[in-house]
């Protein structure tokens, strides 16, 4: 399978579970507004999901990927089925207890003792800790399903890993349809069944990976014990470490935002960081996403090839790809903002007062797009060639010069949570231009990227002049009009624009793309 069309296959199934995702996240502003429940919710969602990021769909897996790469290759199948066995009963020994932990301590810390914000009190704490109880029990399988995507991958299993978050967010939607009618009419109520509706999700979707595996019989009984020294699933964990915070800017980054948005803006400005990070990934797993899950079983299997020409030649076509569908994609959100919030969330307990918030947030978040693809596909670069301490080198300190830019801006300017925002774009800028400078120790150097740069900007800027005038109805129109005509038809309009302006330049990322797409590859 082609780079391109296992990002194909990606994109299609994430983009389902994107769509799923924006519908959620529309009920939940207009359930519970921009209030301090929703900002409580959220904040003791991102908890369990921040464990996800870096320890499941993060760190671990690109830890796992080259590693099981490796087993099959060298040593055969039946080391890569042991492997992936000690890993999975590595992570349970791990995070079973830590869940059960963190689960009692929460039941059983009382409220008073945490600091509470201005407005929600100490009524704030109490639900933030019962909530913390039930959520943080979804860190479990949440990582064991992305260990077991990662060997799925692996074996060229792309379509059912991206189809797995699509659960979750079922599980979600319907539990915040049918919360009212089971007589949970109290938002407080409504956050609290949701939250266990989603932790029972979570265990439905370790279910969905787990079957197909078995079935193949990749998948041995786990040994439920820490990892030993000296084993494969040992250096796995070994090389874990730096690779969690070589990928932990971003997620680091977004709880530190909606912590300072929970105590130093207000505990509803919380809504306008997550909103601002769910119209950021739409946009980011459907493209840059998918390219580097799709190139990084190439990467590793070109890591210890002589010279490392062609891993080169995989990066920059990977990064020129990057580049090609990232930087549209974070130009028109910025230009389609207001029209993408309002026909997104507006309504119920999503006022108008929400909607500017929301819009300058994301807008300053979405900006750094392109820097946070090229960032995450040049740290699974260094991963594939063994090098986990640069990228946790870099990412250490960014996060704390992203910290200490969070306290500047909010002290010094009237943006709040987009000055929040702003910062980890600039974060996410720098940690893209270190680390491709730093990989040309480990590959030859190639042609570079202004070229795809200058290729990109221009096309992107023939769509953004045009973007404006294609909004054919008023903001006073229905809610289907304006979801059609200022903002479907403009995003398809202007995805039709860019791609001719390409085809125009002639540019070789689009006929590479092209060519590799076509049925005969």
């Amino acid at each position: 399978m082609s780079l391109f069309r296992a990002a194909g296959s990606i994109s299609f199934f994430t983009l389902l579970s994107r769509i799923l995702g924006l519908f959620r996240d529309r009920l939940m502003a207009q359930t519970l507004g921009a209030g301090w429940v929703q900002g409580t919710f959220l904040l003791a969602w991102t908890f369990p999901n921040l464990m996800r990021r870096l320890l499941g769909e993060g760190a671990l897996s690109a830890a796992l990927v080259p590693a099981y790469a490796a087993a099959r290759r060298r040593e055969g199948p039946a080391a890569a089925r042991t492997l992936l066995a000690e890993v999975a009963g590595a992570v349970t020994a791990i995070l079973a207890p830590l869940c059960l932990c963190v689960a009692v301590a929460s039941l059983v810390v009382p409220a008073e003792w945490l600091p509470a914000p201005e407005r929600g009190g100490v009524p704030a704490m109490r639900l933030l800790l019962a909530l913390n109880a039930i959520l943080f029990v979804y860190a479990l399988p949440v990582c064991l399903t992305a260990v077991f995507s990662g060997a799925m991958n692996t074996l060229g299993m792309f379509a059912l890993p991206a189809a797995v978050p699509i659960v979750l967010n079922l599980f979600w939607i319907v539990a915040l349809l049918v919360a009212k009618p089971l007589g949970f009419t109290v938002d407080t109520e409504i956050a609290t069944f949701a939250a266990w509706v989603l932790s029972v999700g979570g265990f439905l979707q370790l279910l969905l990976v787990t079957v197909p595996l078995w079935r193949r019989g990749e998948l041995l009984r786990p040994r439920f014990r820490l990892p030993v020294r000296g084993t494969a699933a040992f250096a796995v964990f070994l090389t874990m470490g730096p690779m969690v915070l070589g990928m932990s800017l971003n997620q680091v980054s977004s709880l530190l935002d909606q912590l300072m948005a929970y105590y130093l803006v207000a505990p509803g400005a919380v809504t306008y960081v997550y909103l601002a990070n769910r119209l950021l990934l739409f946009p980011h797993a459907l493209t840059a996403m998918s390219v580097a899950v799709a190139v990084f079983p190439k990467l590793a299997h070109e890591a210890g090839d002589a010279g490392r020409a062609q891993l080169r030649r995989t990066l920059d076509l990977a990064a020129a790809a990057t580049i090609l569908v990232t930087l549209p994609a974070s130009c028109g959100l910025i230009v389609l903002g207001d029209d993408v919030v309002r026909v997104l969330f507006q309504g119920g307990e999503f006022v108008e007062a929400d909607v500017w918030p929301t819009v300058l947030t994301s807008s300053c978040l979405v900006a750094g797009l392109p820097f946070i693809g090229l960032a995450q596909l040049y740290a699974r670069a260094f991963y594939a060639v063994g090098d986990a301490g640069t990228p946790a080198r870099l990412a250490a300190w960014l996060v704390v010069a992203n910290a200490a830019l969070n306290v500047v801006l909010l002290l010094t300017t009237d943006l709040g949570t987009a000055g929040l925002a702003l910062a980890s774009s600039l974060s996410s800028l720098a940690n893209a231009a270190l680390l491709a400078r730093r990989f040309r120790r480990h590959a030859p150097p190639g042609a570079g990227q202004a070229a795809a740069w200058l290729r990109s900007l221009l096309a992107t800027a023939a769509m953004c002049l045009v973007l404006p005038f294609l909004r054919l109805f008023p903001p006073e129109a229905g809610l289907g009009q304006r979801a059609l005509g200022n903002v479907c038809v403009p995003i398809a309009a202007g995805v039709a624009l860019y791609v001719v302006a390409h085809w125009l330049l002639r540019s070789p990322e689009l006929r590479a793309l092209w060519r590799r797409r076509r049925p005969s590859t």
